[in-house]
């Protein structure tokens, strides 16, 4: 597994061996630079090869972790009694990547760092140059230096230092969409005043954090690494949060549902901005939210579009298969776009209001209510006239359009929290005409959501297959917890989708999903089953984490290993949400 280090624009996947093999250029959505977690031999990389006596050794032993309450990462690689400690940082908001490594050890050697670039996801050529005190890499729109002030050797595929330990190689790799671009982030440019700024930038964010007690020392470390994935997927420039940083890390390794996360998804910025809401990051909760409301629609639709690129626009959003990749576990084809930006899915209006109520309700800025109302109006009007259409629902299956369960749960929200957000800036007309619209969405899934024969509500009104979405019913209080229906379709759901005392999707779906495993959690939570709550918590992290703490989207029961993209912006909310119902907030 794979270390991430990032700047909010873009990030870098730093292996235990301390190779560079994932970098997108010049932001998240951008075409690769290197992209050796999807293909070993095509994809490029910066790896570290260990030379003594004329015999070059890759490092063979190594281990990482991240200095406390940071994302600034150190990885340890050994070769005999040999060490190179680098600690690999991208400051924040400037367009370059520090490594620096540490070397001790009781001998000389050479040390060599084997660059091999593969720019646009592999299918252009690179071209080289060696400069006085590093190398220029250009690819279509593409730009990455990489100097060194230390004594090196500097070659079109490779940087050679002669090691005396101990001592200190500081890397810098500077980017931009052109080698002016590059050179200019180069400029001014100190590993150790940097190094200094890097560290108390994230150590001020997470110390805005409410404080979590009662938690042991694992489970802090995990929620405190779920609030700086969410940090580190949000593009700064825009406040957009990715679902993840990768695209197509297959959900079945060796078959083709490889996706490409590198966007904002609606839904994803709601869950996350709530998240952060809850974990008293209100300025960062905001920010997701500005551009949720900055992406409305005037017209149809509030959001047309599930996702969007971190821009707002669909930059890049149409779906391309990739032949120059073979992919992770040769799971083909690698994809880079979403089709999935072309759906209609109605709970998008319902999960931006949810998030708007909620940071409301635990920041206590009435003002943002009142400055944002006009929009506000404009989503819970659209979906009072427009609940009863079909859509393609949560999980985005590519198939004909139906009423979801979860989808009809998400516009009850809408009326019903637009209704509370209407009466809390006095417009009680709006209030009680969105309260008497909700009732009507409620009476509705009562009526057509709800399958006798498998005593709990379905997937949708023309399936009625078990599917954990419809957890969203007792979790946006569309009914209570305790009410004869849900307790029924609760028992039914972990019934018939427990997978090893987590939870998937849907029975068609082989893995635990993290999403639904914690919403679970949450149901318990509210139910007062605070055991069985923390134990479904406990499992979430210990399965479906790395060991640095990274959520991916699934976990293999079957061959026990992460799958789908990683770090997953669902999965680390859903866990920072679930602590902070542990600490009695809902």
């Amino acid at each position: 597994m794979y270390g991430i280090v990032g700047n909010g624009e873009t990030c870098a996947f730093i292996s235990v061996f301390s190779s560079l093999d994932w970098l997108c250029l010049p932001a998240f959505d951008s075409p690769t630079m290197f992209a050796r977690a999807l293909d070993n031999i095509n994809g490029g990389s910066i790896t570290l090869s260990y030379d003594q006596d004329g015999t070059g050794t890759p490092f063979e032993v190594g281990e990482q972790r991240y200095l406390e309450d940071t994302n600034l990462l150190e990885t340890t690689s050994r070769v005999g009694a040999d060490t190179v400690r680098a600690i690999d940082f991208m400051p924040f908001g400037k367009h370059k990547l520090w490594r620096i490594l540490g070397i001790s050890g009781p001998d000389p050697f050479r040390l060599t760092i084997d660059v091999d670039p593969r720019p646009d996801y592999n299918r252009a050529k690179p071209k080289v140059s060696v400069l006085d005190n590093g190398l220029m890499i250009c690819g279509p729109g593409q730009a990455l230096m990489i100097t060194s002030l230390e004594r090196a050797t500097f070659k079109k595929k490779s940087i050679t230092f002669d090691i005396q330990p101990p001592m200190t190689i500081p890397l810098l790799l500077t980017y931009g969409s052109t080698p002016d671009e590059a050179r200019k982030a180069a400029d001014n440019s100190s590993h150790e005043r940097e190094y200094q700024a890097d560290l108390k930038f994230w150590r001020n964010y997470t110390a805005c954090a409410f404080p979590v007690f009662d938690l042991n020392p694992r489970m802090h470390y995990y929620y405190m690494r779920s609030l700086l994935v969410l940090k580190l997927l949000t593009y700064d420039k825009s406040g957009a949060i990715l679902a993840a940083p990768t695209t197509s890390f297959p959900e079945i390794v060796g078959e083709d549902k490889n996706w490409d996360y590198r966007f904002c998804w609606v839904r994803d910025g709601a869950y996350s901005a709530e998240a952060l809401a809850l974990a008293g990051l209100f300025e960062d909760s905001r920010q997701i939210i500005d551009f949720l409301l900055g992406i409305v629609q005037a017209e149809g639709k509030p959001y047309p579009y599930p996702l969007v690129s971190i821009y707002g626009d669909l930059k890049g959003t149409d779906e391309a298969d990739i032949d120059t990749l073979v992919g992770f576990g040769n799971s083909r084809p690698v994809r880079i776009g979403n089709k999935a930006v072309g759906q209609k899915q109605n709970d998008l209006e319902g999960e931006v209001i949810h998030a708007i109520y909620t940071l409301n309700k635990y920041s206590g800025c009435g003002g943002y209510v009142e400055e944002n109302f006009p929009k506000i109006q404009r989503i819970v009007e659209y979906v009072a006239g427009h609940w009863r259409e079909k859509d393609a629902g949560i999980w985005e299956l590519r198939r004909p359009y139906m009423d979801y369960v979860h989808s009809k749960t998400m516009c009850w929200a809408a009326l019903e929290y637009g209704a509370r957000l209407a009466t809390l800036v006095e417009k009680r007309h709006l209030s009680s005409k969105w309260g008497l619209e909700a009732e009507k969405v409620k009476v509705d899934i009562i009526k057509n959501g709800w399958s006798e024969k498998r005593k709990c509500f379905k997937r949708a009104y023309e399936d009625d297959a078990y599917d954990a979405s419809v957890l969203a019913i007792p979790l946006m209080n569309l009914l209570p917890v305790e009410d004869t229906m849900v307790r029924m379709a609760v028992k039914s759901i972990t019934d018939n989708l427990g997978a090893g005392g987590l939870l998937k999707r849907f029975a068609e779906e082989p893995n635990a999903f993290m999403l639904s495993s914690l919403w679970l959690a949450q149901v318990m939570m509210k139910r007062g089953k605070v055991v069985n709550a923390l134990d479904i918590i406990n499992r979430a992290a210990r399965y479906a984490s790395s060991d640095l703490g990274l959520f991916a989207e699934e976990y293999d029961m079957y061959y026990q290993r992460l799958v789908g993209n990683i770090p997953q912006s669902f999965s680390h909310e859903e866990f920072i949400k679930s602590v902070n119902y542990l600490m009695g907030k809902e």
